[in-house]
């Protein structure tokens, strides 16, 4: 009799040991999975308070350099991330008034480096002003999508042509959690080009990793654009019969505060 009392004790001993570790099992799955979504929730949101304050960015940059405004200022809540303005993106514009023929309306501004600002969240996304353009990606580098695209004007009967290239001042890396405000100035603005007649072809190229970003929107706009076979995040956009052409190069200072 004390025999199977004592089977039976240790039966429900085994047992209760069994049950409380599934129970901490169980709930440290839950915790696992929970957080880990949590943390996505998280960045997401991290990313479309960046992407909204980056859109205010871009219109605060267009009052500068197309409205004639002498300075804005931008906030953006970091929220553990980190706001820099630096970056190898560049561009060049070419183009040919009679192709194959030279001609004195014939330009080419050379390679213009952008320095992009750029919001990260923690490696897990980023969102990115670049020549005018606002592009988000929320995974690896490169494979993002245009969310507001430059302040171009690319009609039948008239092409303006914005090239924006920021420099910064002072430090070109801040991060943390506190609110930063972006002050944004002119320093040149140069009408490179101004031609009433057409031009045979003009080509833009874009050096960026997100260079089939800049081919798709150039495409939409009917340029013809090819990704360059040496390297990937080079891609030539070009158009023909290009009226009205007007090029232009503004230079902005930043400055974090």
């Amino acid at each position: 009799m004390k025999l199977r009392t004592d089977r039976r004790g240790v039966s429900e001993a085994i047992s209760f040991v069994l049950i409380f570790s599934l129970i901490v099992t169980s709930v440290g799955l839950v915790y696992a999975v929970g957080a880990q979504e949590l943390t996505d929730v998280r960045d997401y949101e991290r990313l479309n308070n960046a992407e909204r304050a980056f859109d205010v960015f871009a219109d605060n940059v267009e009052d500068v350099s197309q409205r004639g405004a002498p300075s804005r200022g931008t906030e953006i809540k970091l929220a553990d991330a980190s706001l820099r303005t630096e970056g190898e993106a560049q561009v060049n514009v070419t183009g040919d008034y009679r192709t194959g023929v030279s001609d004195s309306r014939d330009f080419s501004t050379g390679n213009i480096t952008l320095s992009p600002l750029t919001f990260e969240a923690g490696g897990t996304g980023r969102i990115r002003y670049i020549g005018g353009a606002v592009i988000r990606d929320d995974g690896a580098v490169g494979n993002g999508r245009m969310v507001r695209p430059p302040a171009n004007v690319l009609d039948e009967d008239r092409t303006v042509l914005t090239v924006v290239q920021l420099e910064p001042r002072g430090s070109p890396v801040v991060a943390g959690s506190q609110t930063v405000r972006i002050r944004t100035e002119q320093s040149v603005r140069d009408v490179l080009v101004a031609e009433s007649g057409t031009y045979d072809e003009v080509t833009v190229n874009v050096t960026s990793q997100y260079a089939p970003v800049w081919g798709e929107y150039f495409e939409s706009e009917g340029f013809s654009c090819e990704l360059d076979g040496d390297d990937p995040n080079r891609v030539s956009c070009t158009k023909t019969d290009v009226r009205r052409l007007h090029l232009v190069y503004v230079k902005l200072t930043t400055t974090f505060e």
